[in-house]
């Protein structure tokens, strides 16, 4: 008899449900607005409209390859009564659009600044501590 591999999450960090406003910082500067949907320890899922996904790629975000931009995130993460700031460079992993003027921008981590990293590791531990409504999602639903 043989053993069927397990379906359940295939992700390497789960994701946890957040909603934080969020800056993206392109290479030359520009601050663009965005909300974010779910933060892992390897990536962060964003909310943007229309008018910033023009200002990342001006060409279309859905019709031209967007794997080589780089951005920076910033947020604020709730970490033990305060709020401290998570500065971590991304690469854009795909894109989805929602709607005529919603999209979902999925982001994985490259690399952290002034050791942020532990911010995001402190925020996900207590995330988890306080068991805070935590959802998981399958890679299939993006």
């Amino acid at each position: 008899m043989s053993e069927i591999p397990e379906t359940g999450e295939r992700r390497h960090s789960p994701r946890h449900k957040i909603k934080l406003a969020v800056d993206l910082v392109l290479e030359n500067g520009t601050i663009l607005p965005a909300t974010s949907r779910f933060i892992s320890g390897t990536g962060i899922q964003v909310f943007c409209d229309s008018w910033v996904t023009d200002e990342i790629e001006p060409r279309g975000i859905q019709v031209h390859s967007v794997s080589h931009i780089k951005l920076k995130t910033v947020a604020e993460l709730p970490v033990n009564h305060t709020h401290n700031k998570l500065y971590a460079h991304c690469k854009i992993v795909s894109v989805q659009r929602l709607s005529q003027n919603e999209f979902a921008l999925n982001l994985a981590f490259t690399g952290f600044e002034n050791g942020t990293e532990q911010v995001l590791d402190s925020f996900l531990s207590l995330y988890q501590q306080r068991k805070i409504k935590v959802e998981t999602i399958d890679l299939t639903d993006f």
